[in-house]
């Protein structure tokens, strides 16, 4: 079993039911050079530092606003157009937000977070649909399976992806004099990635399954029936209500992670080009780690798996308490993109074994929703932090040039809250200990006790 689940490379029948999949996405992302770099641009090059969460804080109230309509439009429509425009839409927000940025004063703040929405609207014709594109042509294929491999798979291969896309960019920033127009052909760069996916994308079939259990057939009803038929099915469901509760704890727990963790590490004196090899390295880690994750979770089970995943990182965090250097900072933050790369694909599977099949992109998309909505709370909550000791955090901050030129940083020390830690350490803290509310819903409600799981 765990030669089975280690395996990197898909077997014959795997390849060709997924194969496309594999190969898209690891295009796209082998392609995305900006990832290791985008928040800390925005950090770097917005006219004050809250302002660099703001573009996110749109970008997921887009999505917040759009999630559901858009995956009643897959279901309805068809999940391979859905994700094949919600791609091209992410691309062209991509190559329009090096010109936002140019801008100055609240024009800058408003055209970069324009182009977020933009990119968020992109985001949720994506999510839900692809997944349900994919285990629909699954379960017609009569490989239900090979679901839990895929999604730990998708991930492995984003991740291969994802070295060669922070080599590429590690290779350029130390190549050439790092500046803003430097920084702004990695964004068109990711764009690219992302057509050339879809045009990977475009020669996958797609497959509806019949879903024999549903008491009435999907067929005739309306944009908001099916919106009502989806959340009946969450509500009527006790164990998909129930890992719902847990997967938006989890998503608020993990809200603002990479933001302050990278907000952490600048501040603490890392040249932002050394976030290319980090990305590296985690991408590295996440070639195997959700595999690992898929194991795991087969050897001692979904649910204890699961606790571990959320205990774990309640210890380790407890480490900023010692107020750790930068480089105990750097294992920190590989070991929370290790864990996310372990949960991921387990929750991910056992969300999609609790959903019928004819309302799975709608009811992943209302799941999706509930996601980006708690987030959004999380980063709110994370831009006041930030917004309220603004200046001293501009003072502990380098600039764009100094920033990734390894500089010497200011000698100005980023601003403490509770506990004496620095803000975004606090942030860190206080987000994870939250986790421990999964722990307890896990812990307590048995919503895999008995139930038939349903792909």
């Amino acid at each position: 079993m765990f030669r089975d689940y280690y395996t990197f490379w898909p077997e014959r029948e795997e390849r060709a039911l997924l194969g496309g999949f594999y190969i898209a996405g690891s295009i796209s992302e082998a392609l995305n050079v900006i990832f290791p770099f985008e928040f800390i641009y925005l950090y770097l090059v917005m006219e004050r530092p809250e302002w660099a969460v703001i573009p996110i804080l749109a970008e997921s109230t887009a999505v917040f606003l759009t999630e559901l309509p858009t995956g009643v439009v897959a279901d309805w429509w068809g999940r391979k157009l859905s994700t094949l425009t919600g791609d091209l839409l992410s691309a062209f927000s991509w190559v329009l937000i090096p010109l936002a940025a140019s801008l100055k004063g609240p024009a800058q703040l408003l055209a970069v977070c324009a182009c977020f929405m933009m990119g968020g609207i992109g985001q949720t014709l994506v999510s839900g649909a692809e997944e349900a594109w994919v285990v629909d042509n699954l379960v017609t294929a009569k490989r239900t399976d090979l679901v839990d491999k895929y999604f730990a798979r998708i991930r492995s291969f984003g991740s291969l992806g994802g070295v060669v896309a922070g080599s590429l960019a590690l290779v350029l920033l130390f190549v050439t004099k790092v500046n803003r127009k430097i920084l702004n052909i990695l964004w068109y760069i990711s764009a690219t990635g992302q057509v050339v996916g879809v045009v990977i994308s475009a020669t996958i079939s797609e497959y509806k399954a019949n879903d024999e259990e549903l008491k009435y057939p999907p067929e005739g009803l309306t944009f908001l029936n099916r919106m009502v038929q989806g959340l009946i099915t969450i509500l009527h469901i006790k164990p998909l209500f129930a890992f719902l509760l847990v997967i938006l704890i989890i998503s608020f727990s993990r809200s603002i992670t990479k933001e302050a963790f990278e907000i952490s590490l600048i501040t603490r004196g890392l040249d932002a080009r050394g976030l290319a090899p980090l990305d590296i390295l985690q991408n590295f880690f996440g070639m195997v780690a959700p595999l690992v994750g898929v194991a795991l979770a087969k050897w001692i089970g979904t649910t204890r798996s699961l606790l571990y995943l959320v205990l774990i990182p309640v210890g380790m965090v407890c480490l900023f308490f010692l107020h750790p250097g930068l480089w105990m900072v750097v294992g920190l933050y590989l070991f929370f993109n290790i864990i996310d790369d372990l949960w991921g694909p387990v929750a991910d599977a056992r969300l999609h074994s609790l959903i019928p099949s004819s309302c799975r992109a709608t009811v992943g998309s209302m799941v999706n929703q509930a996601r980006e909505l708690v987030s959004l709370v999380g980063l709110g909550i994370f831009t006041l932090l930030l917004g309220k000791h603004s200046v001293a955090l501009r003072q502990a901050t380098p600039g764009l040039m100094e920033a990734f030129s390894g500089g010497s940083m200011t000698v100005v020390k980023a601003p403490r809250g509770l506990f004496g830690l620095p803000i975004p350490d606090l942030a860190l803290v206080l987000f994870t200990l939250f986790s421990l509310m999964a722990l307890l819903i896990l812990m307590f409600n048995k919503y895999n006790t008995g139930q038939k799981e349903k792909i």
